[in-house]
């Protein structure tokens, strides 16, 4: 019976089995390789993606802080203006009742005294001015008592003028003046109600106007 050698053929066999196996782990890894390499190449996408995103969200939260920031500015410029709107078309409506005052002061100031200032602070009255007299002081308090537009009238100094020096300017003077002898006073007053209804029901009203026309 002849023999037969098989070592040469599974040896071969050995070595063929060992090249497969030599050639799928360098396969699995190459695959392992380019997976991890594509997985890190899809995240590395997603992240720039996201970076993107981010900066996309931050540039427009600064447009719209720029942008609020603006709408801020023109609400106050419009607050402004409708201040000044309200201010100027009061003092449009209290035009005639400051004149109404006026001529009313003018009614009943004496003869013999002439005014130098008159001031209002609120619904108080100053008057200053030169009167021949205190005697005329009074009788313009009386005046304004007796006047619906104004009340609680009162004199605060009535200031007499040093003789010593009248002797000195009538020795000077060709033709002295009377008002020179006049003395100084001040005079405080308060609104009336005439006057204080007056301006409520103008005031009232320049508003009125001002919010409509601010609305249209």
């Amino acid at each position: 019976m002849a023999k037969i050698n098989l070592l040469p053929w599974r040896d071969e066999l050995r070595e063929q089995r060992k090249k497969q196996f030599v050639a799928f782990c360098v396969g699995v890894a190459a695959l392992g390789v380019a997976s991890v390499f594509s997985g890190w190449m899809y995240f590395d996408h997603k992240l720039n993606d996201q970076e993107q995103a981010n900066q996309l969200i931050v540039s427009t939260n600064q447009n719209l802080d720029t942008q609020l920031k603006a709408l801020d500015g023109l609400q106050e410029r419009r607050n402004a203006i409708i201040e000044r709107m309200k201010l100027i078309q009061g003092l449009q409506g209290q035009r005639p009742v400051t004149v109404r005052l006026v001529d009313e002061l003018v009614r009943v100031t004496p003869p013999t005294m002439y005014l130098t200032k008159f001031s209002r602070i609120g619904d108080k009255f100053t008057i200053e001015g030169k009167a021949e007299s205190p005697n005329t002081v009074a009788e313009l308090l009386r005046n304004l008592e007796a006047s619906p537009w104004y009340r609680n009238a009162f004199m605060n100094s009535f200031l007499a003028v040093d003789e010593n020096k009248n002797k000195d300017k009538t020795a000077t003077s060709l033709v002295p003046r009377v008002e020179e002898n006049y003395g100084s006073f001040v005079v405080t007053v308060d609104l009336g109600e005439i006057g204080t209804t007056a301006e409520a029901t103008a005031t009232s009203e320049a508003a009125a106007s001002g919010v409509v026309g601010v609305a249209k």
